[in-house]
């Protein structure tokens, strides 16, 4: 009874050593993973921060200005006349990009990596841009990146880059798509007849909003520069709940984003009705592939005028369009 009461007491000890050992490993790796992903918000916030600082740079001039201008459409993408030091070239508008990127053959300034909407990474420079003249009014001392944008440069006659957040987030800007015109003022260009959509700034201060489908709220980051008309990413919850509400069909195409063109195969439907504030889309085209988040871009308002409310924080407002 002793031999036995003698090794039961040593083997109570032994596990109580490996019980001890397990729950201070386990311990140390809960702070640690919890460490890791503390610093990793942090250098998320950190990034966060300095695209918004970057966007910040740089003034107008002059300080109350109003211009108005008509554009053309690339893929139904947004472009128009813009200035760089004197030299007119075509820039195509896109919501979904921090900066402004300008098209170079060859890199200038600090280079660094950036991914697009695919996913796909691009090293690009960064450097500060002098002028950009818009209708006018000009855009002084903005952060700017700048690369050798092959496949897309093709594809624009005088192609001199993106408009993105650094010049966006500076002026209060009317798209009339039917009609095809734009409008840019430091002044309010609207009147009460628009309705103002939900409006999230995030991510670099991009615009997000939300959409609804089949009574559920999603949310999509409003991409003007996005060619498609309501984009998901295959692995995403929305792109899953579409598929189990709708009949969808492969399709192949040739798509540019960061890194060049590519030929990718997704799947595409239509999707009865899509609804955003207090308005009904009917018919939408979807289409489900490898993307970065869940997108509206600019053929989502083809019929609309949309309204960039810069004064008042980003907000969008929305009017159904007529063509004149």
């Amino acid at each position: 009874m002793a031999t036995t009461t003698s090794v039961n007491k040593k083997k109570t000890k032994s596990l109580t050593q490996r019980t001890k050992q397990v729950f201070f490993c386990k311990k140390k790796n809960y702070i640690m993973k919890h460490h890791f992903y503390l610093i990793l918000s942090l250098l998320f916030l950190l990034f966060g921060c300095s695209i918004t600082k970057l966007q910040k740079k740089g003034e107008v001039e002059p300080q109350n200005f109003h211009s108005k201008l008509t554009f053309k459409t690339y893929k139904g993408v947004i472009g128009f006349e813009g200035s760089v030091n004197g030299d007119i070239k075509t820039f195509l508008f896109d919501t979904g990009a921090d900066f402004c990127l300008l098209q170079r053959d060859s890199i200038v300034g600090k280079k660094s990596n950036f991914s697009g909407a695919s996913k796909r990474k691009m090293k690009l420079g960064n450097e500060r841009l002098e002028s950009l003249v818009i209708g006018g009014i000009k855009f002084i001392n903005t952060h700017a990146l700048n690369g050798d944008f092959v496949g897309l440069k093709e594809q624009v006659p005088n192609f001199g880059g993106l408009i993105g957040q650094s010049i966006i987030q500076k002026a209060n800007w009317l798209i009339d798509y039917p009609n095809k015109l734009i409008e840019i003022s430091n002044r309010s260009l609207v009147d009460n007849t628009y309705k103002e959509i939900e409006t999230i700034r995030d991510n670099g201060n991009n615009p997000y909003t939300f959409i609804e489908v089949n009574g559920k709220r999603y949310k999509v980051v409003i991409d003007l520069g996005s060619t498609s008309t309501l984009n998901l990413p295959k692995d995403s919850q929305f792109a899953k709940d579409i598929m189990n509400l709708i009949d969808l069909n492969e399709n192949s195409r040739e798509r540019y984003t960061l890194g060049g063109l590519q030929n990718i195969t997704e799947k595409i439907g239509v999707i009865p009705t899509v609804k955003l504030g207090g308005f009904d889309f009917s018919n939408v085209d979807v289409n489900i592939n490898t993307s970065s988040q869940p997108r509206i871009g600019i053929n989502f308002f083809k019929d609309y005028l949309i309204y960039i409310d810069n004064s008042n924080g980003g907000i969008f407002k929305l009017k159904k369009g007529v063509v004149e």
